[in-house]
């Protein structure tokens, strides 16, 4: 091979790798936006998350009050119930 023959050789794979750093820069830029986009859609489902824990403690904590306010009702009931028996008995 002449040093001319090298040359050309060694231009050719210059072309070829900046070519190659072009690709790569232009796909490195679509990764990047690609990635804020995920960490966007991230952040959306965690916020979504803690509103749905929210939600979750609200609804047990409303769950223990219906259990609570169902005890009363039947204790309520029951008494009511043990006052009408005494009233028919005077009756």
């Amino acid at each position: 091979m002449t040093m001319d023959d090298n040359l050309q050789l060694l231009e050719q794979k210059v072309i070829e790798a900046v070519a190659l750093i072009k690709d790569l820069k232009a796909e490195n830029g679509r990764l990047a936006a690609r990635c804020g986009d995920l960490a966007a859609q991230v952040a959306d489902l965690e916020a979504g998350q803690e509103r749905l824990n929210a939600e979750l403690a609200g609804a047990r904590a409303s769950a223990g009050d219906v259990e609570r306010y169902e005890e009363k009702r039947k204790e309520v009931e029951d008494r009511v119930g043990g006052l009408l028996q005494k009233l028919a008995a005077l009756g």
